[in-house]
């Protein structure tokens, strides 16, 4: 994911940049890189929304086990671990 993000944000600007340099020449130019730009964009952002979703639900209970886990070993008060534990909702 962390590639990605980074291959969109060169990608995206090279294609901004297309956009503004051909904007007032070659209209159908610009639409081109414009299009360019959403083709990467569309179908990066469909997969983070995806991978966010699913990764959120799966790391809120692993690390409530976690927590629970440093609780029984007296890592963690219980008083820590409820705190804890109403952040790791609200999130």
């Amino acid at each position: 994911m962390k590639t990605m993000s980074i291959i969109g944000i060169v990608w995206f600007s090279l294609c901004l940049i297309g956009v503004f340099a051909l904007i007032d020449s070659e209209t159908e130019g610009a639409l081109g890189w414009g299009i360019l730009g959403l083709l990467y964009a569309l179908p990066y952002s469909i997969v983070g929304l995806v991978k966010s979703k699913s990764m959120s639900k799966i790391n809120k209970y692993e690390e409530l086990e976690r927590l629970l886990r440093l609780k029984e070993k007296g890592v963690i008060s219980e008083m820590e671990f409820n705190h804890k534990k109403i952040d790791l909702m609200n999130k």
